[in-house]
């Protein structure tokens, strides 16, 4: 619980004023009261202020020590040299390992024999033969 001041105080403490300073010097002690209260006041802020800029001081070291943390553990560029590392041994396999189809020849599914060679398609600038070219039969066998 705060104590408080309610009416009440204040009257018994302006009485008890009255009869210890008297009513000639009252003001200036009213003054001189109201003034140290002022200065107690300033320095009451100014030693607040300088723990809030202690405090904002000591929050802006540790987000300059995140920065500098985050820029050093730059997700970005682990998972970039991942991949990169990832393409390399790719390539390096690749390279060691011979293509399947290279290792055996393919077979055409037609002997070389029963092939029909193709006529090759006139140039667009060639006139169409006069006579067409009577197809060439197929060997059955």
């Amino acid at each position: 619980m705060n104590p408080g001041f309610g009416a009440p105080e204040l009257i018994i403490i302006v009485i008890l004023a009255l009869v210890v300073v008297g009513p000639k010097d009252l003001p200036l002690m009213m003054r001189k009261a109201g003034r140290f209260l002022g200065q107690m006041r300033a320095m009451a802020r100014d030693f607040q202020r300088s723990f809030d800029e202690l405090g904002r001081e000591a929050e802006l070291a540790e987000l300059k020590k995140e920065i500098d943390a985050l820029k050093k553990a730059n997700p970005v560029a682990e998972v970039t040299d991942e991949l990169r590392a990832a393409e390399a041994d790719l390539k390096r396999d690749a390279l060691d390992r011979p293509h399947p189809r290279a290792a055996t020849p393919a077979k055409p599914a037609i002997p070389d024999e029963e092939l029909i060679p193709l006529d090759p398609a006139p140039a667009p600038d060639a006139k169409a033969p006069a006579e067409p070219a009577a197809p060439k039969k197929r060997k059955q066998g």
